[in-house]
C-alpha cells in the first residue's frame, strides 16, 4: 500500500511524506456505519477462492479514490484487467479510537471481481505517528479498530485487508507486532487473508525511525502476504537519485528473504519518478512525474535519457523555460522489466504496483514480458 501514500498530485505539507498520503474529500464514511453506505453501487460482491500456488505470481495493483469523482484507478483497471489477478482498495484511513474513514471504491471491487481478481482493503495511517501510537497502545482502540476491519471485509466483499501503517515510532514495535497477532486472530477463522507493509531496509535497526517498528522476522511469521515498499530510495525530500535502483532493491531483499518466507513477499513496483530543480536545490521545488507522463516531459524539453548502470535505471536533465537545472530519475519498461524477474530470482509471491493511474500498458507489458504470461493469468 505501501515513503508510499498517495499524493501524486494531492495538495500535502511539505513534512508529510507526499507519495502515499490519501486525502479523500466529501461522501467520507465512519467506522460503525462503514458498509451500510456504498458510494458507487448497492450491490455487494462476493468473492471466491480464485488462485492457488500454482497460478503463478501475484500481480497486484494499488487502487485510489480520493475524492468521489477521481476515477483514475478505475479508467487504469478497466484498461488493463488482463494483466493483474489483484488489487488492493487503498481509500481507508485510521481515526482515533480505532476507528476508519474512507472513500468507498466498490466499483473497483465490482470489477475487479468480474474479472477473478482477489480485492484487499487497505488502510492506512496518513503517517500519523502520534495517533498510531496511541491507537496501538490502548487495547479498547485495538480491539475497536480490529473490529471495524472485520466489518469492512465482511460488508464489502474484500478478500482480505491490507495494513499500510507508516511512520510510527520505533518504540511500539512490540505492540505493533501484538496488533498484527490480534488482527490476524479474527481473520483466520473467516477465511480472509493480512497482507502487510513494510518499509524497505537492509538490517533489523530496532530503533531507527520509519523502520525500527517492522520486527521483519514476527510479521513474516503472521502475515500471509507481505509488501515489500521496495521503492522511494530517492525522493523529493533529499539527494537526486535512483527512485528503486535494482542494486539496492537486491540488497533489500537479501535482508528480506532471511527474515520473511520468500513465497510470502510481493516486491513493491514504483509506476513514477522524480524531478528534482537543481538550481534552486529547495525541496518545494521538487515533484513526482507519473509514469505516462514522462514522455511528454522527455520531448517537450528536448531530453536525452540516459542509462546509468550500476542502478540499472533511466535518467535525463533539462533546463526550464525559466533557466533552471533539473535531473530526472524515473522507471522504464526495461528497468521495470529487470525488476520482475526477481521474483522468479528470488521465489516471491509476486509484484505489488503503486498505483493504477499513474501507468500507461507499456509498464504492464514490462510486467507480462518478465513474469511470463502462463504463469500470470491462470483463472478459476
Amino acid at each position: 500500500m505501501k515513503l508510499k501514500l498517495a499524493v501524486f498530485f494531492c495538495i500535502l505539507t511539505i513534512t508529510t511524506v507526499l507519495l502515499l498520503l490519501i486525502k479523500t474529500e466529501g461522501n467520507i464514511l465512519s467506522a460503525g456505519k462503514l458498509a451500510s453506505k456504498q458510494l458507487d453501487t448497492n450491490e455487494k460482491v462476493v468473492q471466491k477462492d480464485m488462485f492457488q500456488p500454482q497460478d503463478g505470481p501475484i500481480v497486484l495493483g494499488f487502487y485510489t479514490k480520493y475524492w468521489k469523482e477521481d476515477i483514475k484507478s478505475r479508467q487504469a483497471l478497466e484498461a488493463y484487467r488482463s494483466y493483474l489477478n489483484s488489487i488492493a482498495t487503498a481509500n481507508f484511513l485510521l481515526r482515533p479510537e480505532g476507528k476508519i474513514d474512507g472513500v468507498l471504491a466498490n466499483n473497483g471491487v465490482r470489477i475487479a471481481s468480474e474479472n477473478s481478481m482477489f480485492t484487499f482493503a487497505t488502510i492506512q495511517n496518513e503517517f500519523n505517528t502520534e495517533l498510531t501510537s496511541q491507537v496501538l497502545n490502548n487495547p479498547a482502540h485495538r480491539h475497536t479498530l480490529t473490529k471495524n476491519i472485520v466489518q469492512i471485509l465482511d460488508e464489502n466483499g474484500y478478500k482480505g485487508v491490507n495494513l499500510d501503517f507508516e511512520q510510527m515510532m520505533p518504540e511500539d514495535r512490540k505492540i505493533y507486532t501484538t496488533f498484527l497477532k490480534e488482527l490476524s486472530s479474527k481473520l483466520k477463522p473467516k477465511g480472509y487473508e493480512l497482507i502487510v507493509s513494510v518499509p524497505a531496509k537492509t538490517g533489523d535497526y530496532p530503533d531507527r525511525a520509519w523502520v525500527g517498528t517492522f520486527d521483519y522476522a514476527a510479521i513474516g511469521q503472521i502475515a500471509d502476504k507481505v509488501q515489500l515498499m521496495s521503492y522511494d530510495q530517492h525522493g523529493f525530500w533529499g539527494e537526486p537519485g535512483p527512485v528503486a535502483g535494482i542494486d539496492w532493491v537486491e540488497n533489500v531483499l537479501n535482508y528480506a528473504v532471511s527474515r520473511i518466507p520468500s513465497e510470502k513477499m510481493l516486491i513493491g513496483l514504483p509506476a513514477y519518478g522524480y524531478d528534482w530543480n537543481i538550481t534552486t536545490g529547495k525541496q518545494t521545488d521538487h515533484k513526482a512525474i507519473a509514469w505516462k507522463g514522462l514522455p511528454e516531459l522527455i520531448q517537450s524539453t528536448n531530453s536525452n535519457p540516459e542509462w546509468d548502470n550500476n542502478s540499472q535505471s533511466p535518467f535525463f536533465s533539462y533546463q526550464d523555460k525559466n533557466g533552471q537545472q533539473h535531473i530526472v530519475w524515473y522507471e522504464n519498461e526495461k528497468s521495470i522489466a529487470l525488476k520482475t524477474k526477481l521474483v522468479e530470482k528470488y521465489k516471491l509471491a509476486g509484484v505489488s504496483m503503486w498505483r493504477l493511474g499513474l501507468e500507461d500498458e507499456r509498464f504492464w507489458q514490462s510486467v507480462r514480458s518478465a513474469i511470463g504470461t502462463n504463469k500470470v493469468y491462470v483463472r478459476r
